[in-house]
């Protein structure tokens, strides 16, 4: 695991709020679903900021229930390897709504939003 994510997990607290993984995963499927393409600009610059909203409050709660597990556990590693995907797509630079990029950005922030509610609930957390 990166210094970065060893560094996040250490700050994340013991107990945390539980995800709404079942909303998350309808706002995901938004991006990812067969009317993605007609969005307007707008539509998909709002869906964007909602999944970027939605993978910072994952990010520290998926790495919080995978830190109830032991260190070398498949499960924990799988996890802490999706918060660090998650992360990386955080970090990348914002594309214009108007950009023809601009769905496809949604759509990897939308995977990554699937991907983290999938690890949380494979953890113990509420589906």
């Amino acid at each position: 695991m990166k210094a970065a994510a060893h560094t996040a997990a250490k700050q994340v607290p013991d107990r945390t709020d539980p995800l709404d993984a079942r909303r998350m995963r309808e706002t995901a499927r938004r991006a990812l679903g067969e009317g993605a393409e007609a969005l307007s600009p707008e539509q998909s610059d709002s869906l964007t900021q909602a999944l970027r909203g939605m993978l910072m409050v994952a990010i520290p709660e998926v790495t919080a229930a995978a830190d109830r597990y032991p260190k070398g556990d498949m499960p924990r590693i799988c996890a802490l390897a999706g918060v660090e995907e998650a992360s990386r797509r955080l970090r990348a630079r914002p594309v214009r709504a108007d950009s023809p990029w601009a769905l496809r950005h949604a759509q990897r922030l939308a995977r990554s939003v699937m991907a983290l509610t999938d690890h949380y609930v494979n953890l113990g957390g509420q589906a």
